[in-house]
This record gives structure tokens, sequence and C-alpha cells, in this order.
């Protein structure tokens, strides 16, 4: 079976700068973004609300962003062929967003998008990701987006599309509960992309969020999805995203 991995587009990192301020001139090292004034959350005290501190989002020198992910790209296609082991037709855009200390670590990572579909490769993903090495911000930690698209074997028959109202009754049934872990984990909205086999089961389930949070209800999304039996699809497995709210 051959695994076909493309990397679309080019890093984003989250700084408030151009390219051309990142790359300098005359061959000289790229000089880093100054640091962006963030306010942070506020927070309500005897009937006031005050602004409880500031932080600082570095910047970082985006060639060198680019390589990590680029290092750290074989690592992610194993953890995908892993995946396809268990689920031949798996295949989908992932896109991953990292906070990186000022030592050059990961202080987060999570799926912010994806239709991939199996919770256990986006796992082993994020794992990779944290432990990169990541190029040291300035003036504060840094934010690193990128996406990768996977694409299965041509000889794997793709799952018939589905949309959320063919899940039927059990999926409308499990939606409290699915919103229970969205909430306990304070996350904001989520996606789940489901691979339903003939049987009616799950037989992979990925899970995305729109910030760090999500990571904490990834697990309880996908353990409550695996349990329920759906309408079979037919001959053929199906695939299927839900927004979670």
């Amino acid at each position: 079976m051959k695994f076909t991995r493309f990397l679309r587009g080019t890093i984003t990192v989250v700084a408030v700068s151009t390219l051309a301020a990142l790359l300098g001139c005359g061959g000289a090292e790229p000089t880093p973004v100054a640091p962006v004034m963030v306010d942070a959350e506020p927070v309500e005290t005897s009937g006031s609300t005050k602004m409880s501190s500031r932080s600082d989002i570095g910047g970082m020198n985006e060639e060198k962003v680019q390589a990590a992910f680029e290092r750290a790209s074989p690592r992610l296609s194993r953890c995908y062929q892993k995946g396809v082991q268990r689920i031949p037709y798996l295949g989908g855009e992932i896109r991953f967003k990292v906070r990186v200390t000022e030592e050059g670590t990961a202080r987060w990572a999570f799926v912010k998008d994806s239709n991939l579909g199996d919770r256990e490769t986006e796992a082993c993903m994020l794992s990779v990701l944290k432990a990169t090495r990541w190029p040291k911000p300035v003036g504060g930690e840094g934010l690193a987006e990128n996406s990768f698209t996977f694409e299965p074997s041509s000889d794997e028959r793709t799952p018939v599309p589905w949309t959320p109202d063919q899940l039927g009754t059990p999926y409308k049934k499990a939606r409290r509960a699915l919103a229970s872990c969205r909430s306990q984990a304070g996350a904001s909205q989520l996606k789940a992309t489901l691979y339903i086999d003939t049987d009616g089961k799950a037989l992979g389930v990925g899970v995305s969020s729109a910030d760090e949070r999500g990571e904490e209800a990834a697990e309880c999304v996908a353990g409550a999805l695996r349990e329920i039996t759906f309408p079979s699809p037919g001959s053929y497995a199906s695939k299927v995203s839900v927004d979670i709210e």
C-alpha cells in the first residue's frame, strides 16, 4: 500500500508582522518581530471588572518554524500509516496550533480543525509536535499553525459521504452527553468526524476544537460516539462531520 502525504500552504505564525519584516534584507539573519501586547481575560471582583494581567505574544522566525514542522513531518506520516492499518481509507486535512515557550518547547498543541477522523492518529501527531524542538520566540511565547493533508491509496474505496441527519435518532439522543463533554472542559465549539462501519459502529472518531481546552474534551467526545450504534450505511462505510456546541 502506498501512502501519500501533502504539505498544504505555509506556516502561519501568530504575530503582528509581515513576511518581509521577518526576512530582513541583504542575506542577514531575519530580525524577529516585536512582541504584541494582548489583554488577558477580565476578572470579576466585588461588583467591578478588572484586567488581571497582560501577556506577551512573541515574534518568531517564520523560516525556522517552517523547518521545525518539516522536521516533524516524517513522524507525523508514521502516525498516519499506523492509522491506515486500522482504517484503510483514512484521509483528510488536519490543522494544528502550537504554543511555543520562550525556551523553544511546546506548552500545548491541539487540533484546531480536522476531518481526518481518527483520535488515535490525532493524539499520536500531537505527541510528535509536543516533543518537537521549536525556535525560541522573542518577547514572549509564540504561536504557530500549519495544516497537513493525508490521502489513502487510490486502491481504497472512498467512504460514502453522510450528513449529520443520517446519524439518526441514536445521535440525537447522545447530543446532551456530548455537550456535557464540551462544557465540563470549558471548551468552545468542537467538531467530530466519524467513519461509520457497515454494522453501524464508529470505526474511527476524530475531534477538533476552536481552542486548546478542547483537548480536555476530545477523549470524552470520542468515547461517547464509539459507544453508539448508528444506522448502517449499507455495503460500504460512511464518513460524516458534526458540530458539537
